[in-house]
């Protein structure tokens, strides 16, 4: 059976992968797709990846988590890794979904405020992660 630095290790190899998924989603793919791809096809696009996206992030942030359980059932690392698990799979069946239904509608008032949301929560579990990817490095 693996010990409990075994479980730690892998806890904070899965964290820190997290994190570079989310960083280079956000700051390297998402812009790289609307500067060289035409902003309607570029749309389109992200439409298709963000629920898969927010999906497989979801099911990633878990495994931390559950590598923590044995020896932290209840620390700051794994329930902040669980809530941003909750958040995405929130991104994947609401957020998203609203955003279509606005734009489809034509309401860009709401689907800027949507996006606005997506952006910020995004970000947030991007800092939570990083928070415990430090505190598991420590």
């Amino acid at each position: 059976m693996y010990d409990w630095i075994t479980l730690h290790v892998g806890a904070l190899a899965v964290t820190g992968t997290l994190f570079g998924i989310m960083a280079g989603f956000a700051f390297l793919f998402t812009p790289l797709v609307f500067r060289y791809t035409d902003r309607e096809d570029a749309a389109n696009l992200m439409r298709k990846v963000f629920p898969v996206y927010y999906r497989v992030l979801a099911s990633v942030s878990v495994v931390p988590a559950i590598f923590l359980i044995p020896a932290h059932a209840y620390s700051v690392e794994v329930v902040t890794m669980l809530a941003v698990a909750v958040l995405f799979i929130v991104a994947a069946r609401f957020i998203v979904p609203a955003l279509e239904k606005a734009r489809a509608a034509g309401d860009e008032p709401r689907r800027a405020r949507l996006h606005r949301v997506s952006v910020i929560l995004h970000l947030a579990q991007m800092i939570a992660v990083l928070v415990i990817f430090i505190r598991l490095a420590a």
